[in-house]
């Protein structure tokens, strides 16, 4: 076997293969654990990998054991605060000292005496790399025969690590030959390259004279700086595509792959591991939902992820119930728990025991959305834990195991390795942020794009410009910023005495200065290594945050800065001109025709379906509401149920107080004689408590404790000042939450009373609830006769007779009940304009004439100044703001603007 060997070549390396340019059986590129692979494989060392999380569980124990001998170890204080943390740093700093030599025994130093006593208890702790590493040296001490005859190596003797530098000694003692691949060569010859070279080499006072070798590619964006790069790959031939390597050091070349497309060249294909993929959330967000006190956007999310746990319909229909009554225990849960079941035994219906199966299936579901069990410091029985990650991987396995899902199969492993983790870290219970912690482990590697692979072609990518082994013709280096890999060069953990202690036991660690020599010359390798063409792509944004310089790029300065004019080009000029030229090639445009934006349009013709909807709708108050102003509005949101487009979303703390003050009420309110102050009181705070967790569970969360302190005192005391006035006046309840329709003619109206009430003569008034911050609003429609919505209600509410009856608002935040003087349930009473009566004869001759303007197929869009005019007759004008919380303004572009 003929190996090349690279720190940086356990990925994707140029070129793919030694020597030759197909795969040759017993040839390969590999990295440091590529080849410890090899050789643990020809030894017979291989053995089940654990993934990281169980070897940090595995080491919490063994701290915490270390502990009850140790009790003042160095990290105690920080165990006790934060276990997972803690045990995962000290794993990290642990196997650095093991690959450096450490032999896991007291040394004489207090901190790795601390280790060395966690190292004694418990027995072995799984294996990681390091502990493979030293496992392979103590085998190849005793000189096995091996089946490698050469290792290439790419870096020099003096720039590899010293546990590599180690077992390269202990491969030549076994009879594995050595050799050293060229080194600071420059494999460009007489041109600007060339000379970047030999300045990387030795700095002198050169001059470039700007041949287009070696360019900088300077962009805005990204999207733009992906068009330029694009643009210069397609203006050659596709042989010319052959021998060019794109480094790409963050990892994802989604951009530039779609530009690479638009053009018909092969994408490149690489994407980084995310934890943060959809269907890696799933466990996460399964334990988001189990803590004291509920919060139901983690079970949001989950019902809204791309690939839900339970069926799509069944999830949106849950997401819809949430967004109405964020609680898993109010009406529009419950319902939306029925409805699922009988869509589900419709669907199933003439099936052997369909019934049996439906009960199953919605108890599997249903154990999805079991919220808010566990106090977060207490923690979760460990059991239950794994009960829990367990669901996840079962369904992971079931949903995409058959199809080879590596989203799902990834989430399975994950779930699996949480599983046992818990079982190796040795507690009964585990707290909210031990759990969020683990899971953050196991997801940690995450997962690539599953549709984002490479297509055939000459292009190449790699992550590392020090997996560059072999010359190059053409090298672009894609986002080439910084703050560059010298940013993984971590500060010495260990002070001097420390130090010193480890090299007299022979554990010698790599200084920052080495770290940062050895990053360093990984990226002069890929400038050595290129023949014709270097393309250095700097963006001045990545998202929105400015980039800085690359490492490299200070290195050059001296050189670069003199020659800026030769080596500089930005990528804004392919949008000015139709040719450029970018390191030697042409890059062609041709201008393209544009069209204005819509303007803003005031008048619109409706075709005949939605005038055949205007006829047969029954009107709501809000509707009327609508309606009067802006017509369009009206037609797009009450008439044709055009969707905003957003689905399901957790309401604000307002309308969350809203929405349980009125349900609150709903319920304390019962038809008859009001309770007394006691009894309402009593209810009202019993009903308060009951009803937070069933539909306004945020109002539990920490980010709003003043909001919930607030309306612990205030929704009460709202509620009963409302009641004290009921009963001095001595009004009955009729009914809250009442349904009521009535016909007149053309227009029809239903709508829901939120309280119907009643004196001693039987005279009936109704009292619309309302949460708001301002009571000004409805104040004002009072007084102008613009109280649309208490006059529609005042014309339903009176089954028996039909006849209007009188009204108020009730402002549940300000405990003031506005009304028109002289009205049955008016307590601020106040002098009007317009009464009810007159306000409703407005509302119907308003209504009659847009709805006529709609039937003959015009509408218009009130908040667009111009023709063509409304009507003048119109008895209820616009407000002076139609458009201020309007969601439509950019279908009739009133939000558009001219560029």
């Amino acid at each position: 076997m003929k190996l090349v060997f690279g720190l940086e070549a356990d990925g994707r390396t140029y070129p793919d293969f030694p020597g030759a340019k197909s795969a040759v059986l017993g040839e390969a590129v590999v990295g440091p654990r590529g080849l410890l692979g090899i050789l643990e494989t020809q030894l017979g060392l291989t053995g089940p990998s654990k993934a990281e999380a169980i070897r940090i569980a595995a080491y919490a124990a063994k701290l915490s054991a270390a502990l009850t001998a140790r009790p003042k170890a160095f990290f105690a204080e920080s165990f006790e605060k934060d276990r997972w943390s803690t045990a995962e740093r000290l794993l990290r700093l642990r196997d650095d000292l093991v690959l450096a030599g450490w032999s896991k025994t007291a040394i004489g130093s207090t901190r790795i005496d601390d280790l060395a006593a966690a190292e004694a208890v418990l027995g072995n702790m799984p294996l990681g790399y390091a502990d493979r590493h030293t496992i392979m040296l103590a085998a190849l001490a005793e000189k096995p025969q091996l089946d490698i005859e050469n290792i290439d190596a790419i870096e020099s003797p003096g720039n590899l690590p010293h546990h590599i530098s180690n077992l390269f000694t202990a491969l030549k003692n076994c009879g594995v030959a050595l050799n050293q691949l060229p080194l600071g060569q420059s494999a460009a010859k007489d041109n600007d390259l060339a000379t970047v070279s030999q300045y990387l080499l030795k700095p002198s006072n050169t001059t470039l004279k700007g041949d287009g070798s070696f360019t900088i590619v300077r962009a805005d964006t990204a999207l733009l700086a992906s068009e330029a790069v694009a643009e210069w790959l397609a203006a050659d031939t596709e042989d010319a595509l052959n021998d060019t390597v794109v480094i790409c050091a963050d990892g994802d070349t989604a951009l530039l792959d779609q530009a690479l497309k638009a053009r018909g060249l092969p994408e490149l294909g690489q994407s980084t591991n995310s934890p943060w993929r959809g269907a890696l959330q799933v466990l996460p967000l399964a334990f988001g939902t189990i803590w004291k006190p509920f919060n139901p956007k983690p079970l949001m999310d989950l019902l809204l992820l791309p690939r839900p746990p339970i069926s799509r319909s069944a999830a949106r229909r849950l997401a819809y119930a949430l967004s109405q009554e964020p609680g898993t225990g109010g009406n529009a849960w419950v319902e939306a728990w029925a409805a699922i079941h009988d869509k589900e035994v419709e669907r199933l219906a003439g099936q052997p025991d369909a019934e049996e199966t439906v009960a199953e299936r919605i108890a599997r579901w249903k154990e999805w959305t079991v919220g808010g069990q566990f106090d977060r410091k207490t923690g979760i029985p460990t059991d239950d834990a794994k009960r829990i990650a367990a669901r996840v991987a079962y369904w992971a396995i079931r949903s995409g195991g058959a199809d080879n899902d590596p989203l799902l199969l990834t989430v399975a492993g994950a779930a699996n390795s949480f599983i046992d983790a818990i079982g190796v870290i040795g507690l009964d219970t585990l707290p909210a942020l031990l759990i969020e912690r683990m899971i953050e482990q196991v997801l940690a590697e995450g997962a690539e794009n599953p549709v984002h692979i490479p297509k055939a072609g000459g292009l190449r990518c790699v992550k590392h410009p020090g997996a560059i082994w072999g010359p190059v013709k053409r090298t672009i280096w894609w986002s080439f910023c910084g703050p560059g890999e010298k940013v993984r060069a971590p500060a010495d953990p260990w002070n001097t005495e420390e130090n010193q202690a480890l090299e007299k036991s022979d554990c010698r660690l790599a200084t920052t200065a080495e770290v940062s020599q050895r990053i360093s010359n990984a990226y002069t390798n890929a400038v050595y290594q290129t023949q014709e063409h270097m393309v250095l792509v700097r963006p001045a944004l990545s998202g929105s945050d400015e980039t800085t310089s690359h490492p490299l790029a200070h290195q050059l300065a001296p050189l670069l800065h003199k020659h800026q004019a030769q080596v500089n080009w930005t990528a804004e000029q392919i949008l000015r001109q139709e040719k450029s030229q970018l390191a030697n090639r042409t890059l062609a445009r041709r201008t393209a025709a544009t069209a204005g934006l819509p303007k803003q349009r005031k008048a619109w013709t409706l075709p005949a379906t939605a005038i055949e909807k205007v006829r047969d709708r029954r009107e709501t108050p809000t509707g009327l509401e609508n309606l009067v102003n802006c017509q369009m509005r009206w037609l797009l949101q009450d008439v044709l149920r055009l969707s905003r487009g957003r689905f399901a979303e957790i309401p604000d703390t307002s309308q969350l107080l809203g929405n349980l003050a009125h349900e609150i009420a709903a319920q304390v309110f019962q038809p008859g004689k009001v309770l007394d102050q006691g009894k309402m009181t009593a209810e009202v705070s019993r009903l308060f408590d009951e009803l937070v967790d069933a539909i306004a569970a945020p109002l539990h969360q920490p980010e709003n404790a003043g909001e919930f302190v607030h309306a612990r005192d205030h929704v009460p005391g709202s509620l009963a000042h409302l009641a004290d006035f009921l009963r001095q006046k001595g009004l009955e309840i009729v009914g809250t939450e009442t349904d009521r329709q009535k016909d007149l003619n053309d227009l029809k109206i239903g709508g829901r009373l939120d309280m119907l009430v009643k004196d001693a003569a039987g005279t009936l008034g109704v009292i619309d609830l309302k949460w708001t911050r301002s009571p000004r609003k409805r104040r004002d429609e009072v007084v102008n006769g613009t109280a649309i919505q208490l006059a529609t209600y005042g014309v339903i509410a009176d089954e028996a007779t039909g006849k209007p009856v009188s009204g108020a608002y009730y402002m549940l935040n300000q405990k003031r009940l506005i009304g028109q003087r002289g009205g049955l349930v008016s307590e601020e009473e106040i002098d009007v304009q317009k009464d009810l009566g007159q306000t409703w004869l407005d509302v119907q001759a308003t209504w009659k004439t847009w709805r006529d303007a709609a039937i003959a197929g015009n509408a218009i869009a009130g908040g667009i100044e111009g023709p063509p005019e409304p009507p003048e007759d119109i008895p209820i004008p616009a407000s002076d703001e139609p458009c201020k919380f309007c969601g439509y303004s950019s279908l009739c572009r009133i939000a558009s603007q001219e560029i």
